[in-house]
């Protein structure tokens, strides 16, 4: 019987059954609730990869080991990128975030999209929005310390000198401290350099912090490609100069 039919039977018999006709149009209310809820239209979003890792149209979209959605298409953009856009169950929307990270999951028979939510505080975000991707784990490290302290001997610095706003200056005993992790990853990555698996490390690193600069650069969040980009600078000096954005193309609007 159709969902409308099964409603006036309802309310028939609610007006028949009198004194217990509140149950039955308590009932009525919990069954067209329920069928409202599995008819949320489904929400649409895009994200960028450097990387896309083979990832196409079908493929699924994950969040807590649940498939809450699936890739709709995957267009080239500019420096070899990619950008993918993908819908999400309606029932499952509230769980994409404004700062919501999209990682490219290669590891199984198919790959997929994670979503990766950083605060789970934060506000969903609407259809259309285009969120950070990234085609490796490493590279969703580098988004959060782009959007903030980020680095481990910032950390460490506001645990010892508590938190703040404005942060007041390291004191000496957490500045020596600062130096200190920097000198042993600089010491590290120089090690690194000196065996064949270092280098393609090293590299690789590079060209997944250049992907992550070029997609903030191109999405106008040019305050945390700085930010990423000085934080990187201490333990990888030597990279080449920030990209323009003015060379960078806009992507295509976001899907509504």
């Amino acid at each position: 019987m159709p969902r409308h039919g099964l409603a006036r039977s309802f309310v028939s018999l609610a007006s028949r059954a009198g004194a217990s006709g509140a149950f039955l149009w308590l009932t009525l209310c919990v069954f067209l609730f329920a069928g409202c809820a599995q008819q949320q239209p489904p929400s649409y979003f895009t994200t960028q990869l450097d990387n896309a890792g083979g990832i196409g149209p079908g493929d699924p979209i994950t969040h807590a080991s649940a498939t809450i959605g699936h890739v709709t298409g995957v267009s080239p953009i500019a420096a070899g990128d990619s950008e993918v856009a993908f819908e999400v169950d309606g029932q499952h929307r509230r769980e994409i975030h404004y700062d919501s990270i999209m990682v490219l999951n290669s590891l199984g028979a198919t790959p997929s999209l994670d979503v990766m939510n950083v605060d789970a505080m934060s506000h969903s975000a609407p259809s259309g929005t285009r969120l950070d991707g990234a085609s490796s784990m490493s590279e969703a490290q580098m988004f959060m310390s782009a959007r903030g302290p980020g680095s481990y001997a910032q950390a460490l610095s506001n645990a010892v000198g508590g938190s703040g706003s404005p942060p007041s200056p390291p004191s000496p005993a957490v500045a020596q401290m600062q130096q200190f992790l920097s000198q042993l990853s600089q010491q590290t990555l120089a090690n690194a350099a000196t065996t064949p698996a270092g280098r393609n490390e090293i590299d690789k690193t590079h060209r997944e912090l250049e992907g992550v600069e070029r997609q903030l650069m191109r999405n106008g969040k040019i305050e945390q490609a700085e930010r990423l980009r000085t934080q990187m600078g201490v333990l990888m000096p030597g990279l080449t100069a920030p990209a323009n954005p003015l060379t960078l193309p806009p992507t295509s609007p976001n899907p509504h």
